[in-house]
């Protein structure tokens, strides 16, 4: 049913949790109307231990459902999410594919679309495309490429089966890089721009040009547990960027650090990158500029909500 799959992509529902799945913990952020304006109102995380949760493509990822359960009910409850809720699920990106496809190489009437996406899809994908559940947005102006979202059905199931069983609807559900870049970058970004989410397991760069994204890349295995070899790697993107899509010098570069100290993120990526990285600050449209010290860890629980609002 990919009508419902990153449904924040095409038709964003307004909830007001947003509960965040990484592999070192779970988080939850509520709001709350404040006359117009929407404000934090609560934020929590739990940890998991390193078994409990292993982010992946094609294998499942609970590998202790109820442990799993354990910990999200927690961190509802201490968010005093005490009843059933409407949420924005927010997953790790090593969950899903993100493909960035020319916007011409998807023409076509919009009740051909995803038998379109799903066609350019069929030979990138680690699984059989019949077995995805496929998002896709396109962006105002048609020269942009399109975004495009893959995840493994039954990787999908786990997750909202889960919420479902604790009394949760997951209506909206995407990846956590994605909530990051919009609101890291606001449509009107000039020129290029880089997001490095950073968290245990996986760092995830996307190149935004002019407010929308050109180049996704999700790394993962064991050069994620060296930081010299991530910062190589955004090194080797920015070589990539400006060979095969002509890209200028970075304006900005903002990190996510969730699976490390952010100063010791920027301080590796700055000579790479050749500018100093800012640390994401998703919370300021939540009226807050201090969510405690799980604030990147629940970052994009905010940035989910913080776009939404």
């Amino acid at each position: 049913m990919p009508a419902r799959l990153w449904r924040a992509l095409r038709e964003p529902e307004q909830p007001q949790v947003a509960l965040e799945i990484r592999a070192g913990g779970v988080g939850v952020v509520r709001t709350r109307r404040d006359g117009r304006a929407v404000v934090l109102a609560a934020a929590s995380a739990v940890e998991l231990d390193p078994e409990v949760l292993l982010p992946s493509l094609t294998q499942p990822n609970l590998a202790d459902p109820e442990r799993f359960r354990m910990a999200c009910r927690s961190a509802l409850e201490r968010a005093g999410v005490l009843d059933g809720a409407p949420i924005a699920l927010v997953l790790p990106d090593p969950v899903a594919r993100i493909a960035i496809i020319p916007a011409a190489e998807l023409a076509g009437r919009p009740s051909e679309m995803e038998e379109l996406v799903r066609f350019r899809l069929r030979k990138s994908l680690p699984f059989d495309v019949r077995e995805a559940r496929v998002g896709h947005v396109r962006s105002p102006r048609a020269s942009d490429p399109v975004i495009v979202v893959a995840a493994l059905g039954s990787v999908l199931d786990a997750y909202e089966g889960a919420c479902r069983s604790l009394g949760l609807d997951p209506g909206l559900v995407e990846l956590s890089g994605l909530a990051l870049c919009r609101s890291a970058f606001g449509p009107d970004a000039k020129g290029d721009r880089l997001l490095v989410n950073w968290d245990e397991g996986y760092a995830t760069l996307i190149l935004v040009r002019e407010g929308w994204p050109v180049l996704a890349r999700t790394l993962t295995g064991p050069m994620v547990s060296s930081p010299a070899e991530v910062a190589r790697e955004a090194a080797q993107t920015l070589v990539y960027a400006r060979e095969r899509l002509s890209s200028p010098r970075l304006e900005q570069v903002v990190v996510r650090a969730a699976g490390l100290l952010g100063a010791d993120a920027a301080a590796v990526l700055e000579a790479p990158l050749g500018l100093v990285p800012e640390m994401i600050d998703p919370w300021r449209a939540l009226g807050t500029a201090d969510a405690g010290p799980a604030a990147q860890a629940l970052a994009g629980a905010a940035a989910c909500l913080g776009a939404l609002a």
